[in-house]
């Protein structure tokens, strides 16, 4: 129930907030790994979200790529407000988390206060 030309506005605002705009005319296959990802989150953006669950955001990502996505999911938080629940198995993605909850054989573990050099995995 969106107009088109407010689509489109939508589209490209999440673009700029994820650094694409150069991008903006790219298919996929042209795009690299971490630029896919972050189409990605532009597309949970579009739709002006209080909160991204991001599930392994940065589980097919070279070390470089996985610091940029978190640093992306960082900065929306910071910037933007938008509350980031993120599921990963890498210890290193989960320092950048305020608050680690540690899950073993689906039950807590722990849950506490996260930070960096925190050793933390599991839902941040």
């Amino acid at each position: 129930g969106i107009p088109r030309k407010k689509m489109r506005e939508q589209a490209l605002d999440a673009l700029q907030l994820v650094r694409l705009m150069e991008r903006e005319s790219h298919t996929s296959a042209e795009l690299s790994g971490g630029q896919q990802q972050r189409v990605a989150i532009a597309r949970a953006l579009a739709t002006q979200p209080a909160v991204i669950l991001a599930d392994e955001p940065t589980g097919n990502l070279d070390s470089e790529r996985s610091h940029e996505i978190m640093e992306l999911l960082l900065r929306l938080n910071n910037d933007e407000g938008i509350t980031v629940i993120l599921v990963t198995h890498e210890d290193e993605m989960a320092q950048y988390a305020r608050r680690c909850v540690r899950f073993l054989d689906g039950r807590i573990q722990s849950d506490d206060a996260a930070g960096a050099k925190n050793e933390c995995s599991g839902i941040c």
